[in-house]
């Protein structure tokens, strides 16, 4: 791992609910302060207790030094059980450029009561935890045109969230997350 990337101690969520668990920390290199909510995957049989490797959506919110307020989607398809936060690239000495990360499309569908067309928006495999596909903010290296955060509003109104891509699909239930995003002062101050 790169000199420029330090993770928290890997911390363990506090399991919520069975599929829902949060944590919260600062990151001791660049005091960012953060918030973690973790949802599993709708499955059957439901499970008794919450597990971190089973397929994971992760909601992040963070408050940066100079009081910037951020937040970010993260999605594993299983097996990912590192759930420290790392804070973003930063130049080291021996590093001028950022590493460059693989790409990934993934189909976003939202069902519901009604139906409306699934989008395909990139995602982006992050250096670590190695595993996590964080949805790709606007930018010059990014097709997507919408903040994630744009995608809450369907979330509201279809609380059932697919992702897939060719060979994996994975459903979350959100009603619980969406809930939890309510209570974080970290997410209210992202105008979530």
């Amino acid at each position: 791992m790169s000199a420029a990337f330090h993770s928290t101690k890997a911390q363990q969520p506090i399991a919520l609910t069975p599929t829902l668990a949060r944590s919260e920390g600062i990151e001791p290199t660049s005091h960012i302060v953060f918030a973690r909510i973790y949802l599993t995957a709708t499955g059957s049989p439901a499970p008794t207790e919450f597990d971190i490797s089973l397929p994971t959506l992760t909601v992040q919110c963070t408050r940066r030094p100079n009081d910037k307020f951020v937040f970010e989607l993260f999605v594993n398809f299983g097996n990912v059980t590192d759930t420290a936060f790392y804070p973003p690239w930063r130049r080291a000495d021996d590093e001028l450029f950022p590493p460059v990360t693989q790409k990934q499309p993934l189909m976003m569908e939202f069902l519901g009561y009604t139906h409306v067309k699934p989008v395909r928006r990139q995602f982006e495999y992050v250096v670590a935890p190695f595993g996590q596909l964080r949805y790709n903010a606007p930018s010059g290296g990014s097709p997507n045109l919408e903040e994630i955060a744009f995608y809450f509003q369907y979330l509201r109104a279809l609380p059932t969230f697919r992702l897939s891509y060719p060979g994996h699909t994975v459903t979350f239930e959100t009603a619980p997350l969406l809930a939890q995003i309510h209570k974080e002062p970290l997410c209210h101050a992202s105008s979530l």
